[in-house]
């Protein structure tokens, strides 16, 4: 398969194929000669796959034939939950094209280490200073080559999990994993639902679209205060009150804190569009809402350094 560039390298083989519920999205990956597939259409995974959903439904159908075949290598991020739209689709996938997955997951290791031996870093960077305490003994979560090495052969992993080592916090009845303070410069955010909610007003949906083209053109400030996010200002506008519209029962509460290993990007990363891929920036990015009962929102933060403090 061609134009999969690093992907031959972390399969082990350039035998690898597209997997999605686009038939757009198919035709362009055919003219770029990527070997691409309609997901209803199979009745096995192949071997090596990579798969991007535009529909719940798709989503679904790749994980029931994962349990039927028990078989082949797959990495999948879902666009349904981002952008189902062909310009984003195309933009993700160039993205996964240009990851260098192997890298990645060496700069995870060395994350790992790092917050094993040290639970209070200095979070520094342009515009950036901020502490953070990892609470309660929680062990941060990755996705590293012995993973890999344990599936034997056989997996479905989100693509995600390759690029970023992170913290969730998601239930508030948990005990806290962290605890973030700070202020924060903000390159660009994502928004995304799980599930499709007939309940969310229009208005709020363009308003987030607006607010996401705002900060990809002109940066945001935020302002973190014992994990709930104070301010969150662009061009000394506040829009803590959409954030909180947005989110649900979570509110400005922070669900997540993460570091992005994906150096690779770096020059090609476009802010205004909504896709999964985009989180993987190597530095810093937050997180309110969870998705599922409101938007999760995350906040990327790239060139974010964590040093050890104290």
């Amino acid at each position: 398969m061609n134009n999969l560039k690093h992907l031959d390298h972390f399969f082990g083989s350039r035998d690898i194929s597209l997997l999605t519920d686009s038939s757009a999205l198919i035709a362009h990956a055919q003219h770029q000669s990527i070997n691409a597939l309609l997901i209803n259409e199979l009745s096995c995974l192949p071997a090596n796959s990579v798969c991007i959903t535009f529909s719940r439904e798709a989503t679904e159908s790749l994980q029931q034939l994962a349990a039927h075949c028990q078989s082949g290598q797959t990495l999948y991020t879902q666009a349904h939950a981002f952008d189902p739209s062909l310009k984003s689709g195309i933009y993700t996938l160039d993205l996964i094209c240009s990851c260098d997955y192997r890298l990645a997951m060496r700069k995870q290791e060395q994350l790992l280490s790092l917050l094993d031996e040290h639970h209070v870093l200095r979070l520094s960077g342009d515009n950036t200073l901020g502490t953070l305490r990892i609470v309660n003994e929680a062990a941060p979560y990755a996705m590293i080559e012995e993973d890999i090495q344990a599936s034997k052969g056989f997996y479905i992993f989100p693509l995600a999990e390759l690029l970023e080592v992170h913290y969730t916090h998601m239930d508030p009845d948990e005990p806290r994993t962290f605890t973030l303070d700070g202020e924060f410069n903000v390159s660009g955010i994502l928004y995304a639902r799980g599930y499709p909610d007939p309940s969310i007003a229009p208005r709020l949906i363009e308003s987030l679209a607006s607010l996401a083209q705002a900060v990809a053109a002109h940066g945001a400030t935020a302002i973190i205060v014992d994990s709930q996010v104070r301010s969150f200002t662009v061009n000394a506008r506040d829009y803590c009150t959409l954030l909180t519209g947005a989110t649900g029962p979570r509110g400005l509460h922070l669900t997540e804190c993460a570091f992005g290993v994906n150096a690779s990007i770096a020059d090609k990363i476009d802010y205004r569009i909504n896709s999964q891929l985009n989180e993987g920036i190597e530095g810093l990015h937050i997180a309110v809402g969870d998705g599922r009962q409101g938007y999760h929102i995350d906040m990327l933060m790239p060139g974010v350094v964590a040093t050890p403090l104290g």
